[in-house]
């Protein structure tokens, strides 16, 4: 047994399980399903499979969906010259340091509940951002560096058996707070040795403040790349497969100059287009002194600047429930036909987007089949229930309600 594995299981000794809870919200509006889900027969793969096993429990069943006629996409990856390799697969921009995309990303575990640990440090540093839902209202953060660093990212949050379906895909090493034991059972098996959770590794690659500085972690992903690199012996890969961007898209389906994702009146994620800078800012709710709940921006709370995403990206994903604290994703491998919704400029587009395999990164389609085009940038990725339902507000804004599967 390694020193790391010895070491996990007496700091497993002293770590328990961070549950949050939540007062449940009144009932959602009545709105009309703007996208209905696809036909399915439901399996779960081995990972599911044990995971359920551990909590001998059932799933929530999956709901009976009506047709949505798709094509089915053809994949093409771009391959790269490698004398070529400046530009991040990931943002389509080009990186400072290329040699860091012959690395493992680090993909660090973010907390976005409670409110007090908003906003986090860092983000806007971060290549893609993946949301989703945690049970009682709530979501969690996972943020992916790959084409450059932040120094101080954080808060960290407990590990979810979602990061690490993502961590596998996109071939990364994991920072988490810590884990429950049966999450951190699947972190072994999944991941093997490319976890590392707080007190794992030394300052300045995860770093904890004194309680008079608020007592929160953060990590300095140079420091980890440096410490990983000279403890472990497989942190280099072939570069991730690249995304599709263009500058400009002639074709889209709908305005979007603003988009609510509600998981409940208190928690709400709020995209607002920029028309001038033609990117897309998040405003959150926050409660005041009186009780009362408002949407205010999100700004980094390190920088200070604002969160800008040029694409985000809703994807109608299969939630598995375990418990009311406790959820999966079936990512339904080799599955085209798994509805999206892509916003950029201002503009939405109907798609697909598709998990190839368990060790390959995420690919979005349109309606037709064909590859979609990010724009050059960073994205955010919400994973939304199949359920979620959308409703045009006025002219160019929505509200997208999450309802469990």
């Amino acid at each position: 047994m390694g020193k790391k594995s010895i070491f996990r299981q007496v700091v497993l000794a002293v770590l328990g399980m961070l549950l949050f809870s939540c007062s449940v919200l009144s009932p959602a509006p009545k709105i009309t399903p703007l996208i209905t889900d696809l036909p399915r027969t439901p399996t779960m793969n081995s990972d599911q499979a044990q995971t359920k096993a551990a909590f001998q429990s059932t799933p929530t069943p999956f709901p009976s969906p009506t047709a949505w006629n798709v094509v089915t996409p053809t994949l093409t990856l771009r391959s790269i010259p490698a004398e070529l390799n400046t530009t991040n697969p990931l943002t389509g921009l080009e990186v400072e340091n290329p040699d860091l995309l012959w690395e493992r990303p680090i993909m660090v575990k973010l907390a976005n509940w409670p409110q007090s640990l908003r906003p986090a440090n860092q983000i806007t540093h971060a290549d893609i951002v993946f949301e989703y839902y945690i049970g009682h209202q709530m979501n969690h953060l996972l943020a992916l560096f790959y084409g450059g660093d932040a120094v101080a990212a954080g808060p960290l949050a407990p590990g979810r058996v979602v990061d690490a379906r993502l961590a596998r895909r996109y071939q990364a090493n994991l920072i988490a707070a810590s884990a429950p034991v049966t999450v951190e059972g699947v972190f072994e098996q999944t991941l093997l040795d490319r976890v590392f959770y707080r007190g794992y590794a030394p300052c300045p690659g995860i770093c904890t403040e004194t309680q008079a500085q608020g007592g929160n972690t953060v990590v300095d992903t140079a420091a980890m790349r440096a410490y990983i690199n000279a403890t472990e012996t497989d942190n280099a890969i072939e570069r991730l497969p690249e995304l599709n961007f263009k500058k400009r898209i002639e074709t889209w389906d709908e305005i979007a100059l603003r988009v609510s994702y509600m998981y409940a009146d208190f928690s709400v994620m709020d995209w607002r287009y920029d028309q001038i800078y033609g990117v897309y800012q998040l405003w959150q709710d926050f409660q005041s002194e009186d009780g009362t709940y408002s949407l205010s921006q999100t700004f980094d709370r390190d920088t200070n600047q604002p969160l800008l995403f040029e694409n985000v990206l809703i994807l109608l994903a299969d939630y598995i429930e375990y418990n009311s604290s406790f959820y999966d994703i079936d990512f339904r491998e080799n599955d085209p036909h798994q509805a999206a919704i892509f916003l950029r400029d201002g503009k939405l587009t109907h798609g697909t987007w598709y998990a190839p395999g368990i060790n390959q990164p995420l690919q979005f389609f349109d309606s037709r089949g064909n590859p979609y085009y990010l724009k050059p940038g960073q994205t955010w990725i919400t994973f939304a229930s199949t359920t979620s339902r959308m409703e045009l507000v006025e002219d160019g804004i929505w509200d997208i309600t999450f309802v469990p599967n």
